[in-house]
């Protein structure tokens, strides 16, 4: 008994001390947290950018506070980038500061990049970033075309269909006594349809009694202007079988409104290739994903290396990836796009920083879509998705 007292006494001080990391990584669907903050533009800061090492997954969401309390002049203003993909051209960053939320259409890439679209200083602080709960179908049999499913999970770990808590997505919302929290919450959706939302929302902050809400998945509205009442209670919608990356509640009004206890119905998830025009799979249309990989150069399994994804005779509407050229000393990475014989891209130059590339399918049908070298050199590509033609 002495003996494991001792243990215990050696032990605990280390499993304390370790609960803050397991807590700053969050639960699947929550955000997390960047340590970077600082000052960027005009002459008193001294950096022009802001950057910010992201995961390798597609991000949904990035939050961050910024103010304009620096220098004389106030007409601070931001640029978001990821890698070489602008989230947001012109933000304009009122003195006193505000929390700021911007959604992203599933974006991969190295980095966060906060640029100053103005000639005037801004602070930066509180980033966080909420990347997507999505694991990709990789093929795993090219040659018979299927599929290795790897589903979301939750934050109980399950991927069964069923009610899902989101605990770490309460907050006060809205108006000026919840200025700090922002406008909105917004939670990253997991790979499955979504049948139902339910929350608990109450209005009985500040002096006001008006608190009114939207409830969004994606860009597609499942409920607006909702009255919360000043006692609260809980607010149910049916969801019609909606696949999505995001949920986002929102104020709709400048009232102050406390959200708690949302919860998410999903339904399961079909086994069958493609996802239909509102989101659900089906077998006449849909969305066939990779994970993509490097191809070309000495590092990368040189001109013969391919990504080659079984179409399987269906028309292509798009493909959507993101490529950079970082590898090996070489910049000059470019990709080749075809379907079977038919060249959709010759030679697609790729940035060193990356981008992600959208290129027309021109609704070709055919076997395979190939990504293969232009050059012999290495290119790291990610997150392919290829938009399949809704009706043929």
């Amino acid at each position: 008994m002495r003996r494991l007292l001792v243990l215990l006494l050696v032990l605990f001080p280390s499993l304390v001390s370790a609960q803050p990391t397991l807590r700053a990584a969050g639960a699947p669907g929550s955000w997390t947290p960047a340590s970077e903050k600082g000052c960027i533009g005009g002459s008193t800061c001294r950096d022009r950018q802001l950057r910010v090492a992201l995961q390798d997954r597609p991000v949904v969401a990035v939050r961050f506070r910024a103010h304009d309390q620096i220098g004389t002049k106030a007409d601070g203003s931001l640029r978001v980038k990821i890698d070489g993909n602008t989230v947001e051209s012109y933000i304009d960053v009122p003195r006193r500061g505000e929390l700021f939320t911007l959604d992203v259409d599933e974006l991969r890439g190295r980095w966060l990049v906060f640029e100053p679209a103005s000639n005037d200083e801004v602070e930066i602080s509180d980033i966080a970033v909420l990347y997507s709960t999505d694991t990709m179908r990789i093929p795993r049999d090219r040659d018979r075309g299927r599929w290795d499913e790897r589903p979301g999970r939750g934050r109980d770990g399950t991927t069964g269909s069923g009610w899902r808590a989101y605990r770490q997505a309460e907050g006060c919302i809205g108006g000026d006594d919840c200025r700090k929290n922002g406008r909105r919450i917004t939670v990253a959706l997991a790979d499955q349809p979504v049948l139902g939302v339910r929350f608990h929302a109450h209005d009985s902050i500040g002096q006001r009694a008006d608190g009114k809400l939207t409830v969004r998945i994606d860009d597609e509205t499942i409920a607006s202007y909702i009255d919360v009442q000043r006692s609260g209670r809980v607010h149910e919608f049916d969801v019609d079988e909606i696949y999505g990356s995001k949920l986002v509640i929102e104020a709709a009004n400048d009232d102050e409104v406390e959200i708690s206890g949302l919860e998410i119905l999903y339904g399961r998830a079909p086994r069958r290739e493609g996802r239909d025009g509102r989101g659900g799979y089906g077998s006449g249309s849909g969305e066939l994903r990779h994970e993509g990989g490097c191809i070309g150069g000495s590092e990368c399994g040189g001109r013969r290396a391919e990504i080659r994804i079984d179409l399987r005779g269906r028309p292509v509407e798009s493909i959507r990836l993101y490529a950079r050229d970082d590898i090996g000393a070489r910049a000059s990475g470019k990709l080749r796009i075809r379907i079977d014989d038919e060249i959709l891209e010759y030679s697609l130059d790729i940035p060193r920083e990356g981008r992600t590339f959208t290129i027309d399918g021109k609704n070709i049908a055919g076997d395979y879509l190939v990504i293969e070298p232009a050059e012999n050199d290495e290119v790291m590509i990610r997150d392919i998705r290829v938009q399949l033609r809704r009706s043929y």
